[in-house]
């Protein structure tokens, strides 16, 4: 599920958001590599899947997925795939916040 966070958004408006997903994914299982060579958020069923390129990951396991000019940031364990490797990253719940300029 797709949860707007904020003040309710109007019709016909257009907004600059932020996405964030929470919960901790597993290499291989949650984040795979994938054939999809355009970025994209996608619905299949109960999940998302959010395809684009694996930009890096800390000792802590905070990853970085990017897609064109954004990034969207998450929580991954076990052995990473190498960085610049396109990825698809499944995850139930996407929350999306509108960024104030």
């Amino acid at each position: 599920m797709v949860t707007w966070e904020g003040e309710k958004p109007e019709i016909g408006e257009t907004y600059i958001i932020e996405l964030e997903v929470e919960g901790v994914f597993d290499w291989g299982i949650d984040i795979t590599l994938s054939r999809n060579s355009k970025d994209s958020i996608s619905n299949e069923g109960q999940y998302y899947s959010l395809n684009g390129v694996f930009e890096s990951v800390d000792d802590d396991g905070y990853a970085v997925l990017r897609m064109g000019d954004y990034i969207i940031p998450f929580i991954a364990q076990g052995r990473s795939f190498i960085e610049g490797s396109r990825v698809s990253l499944r995850t139930n719940a996407i929350s999306a916040y509108p960024v104030i300029n």
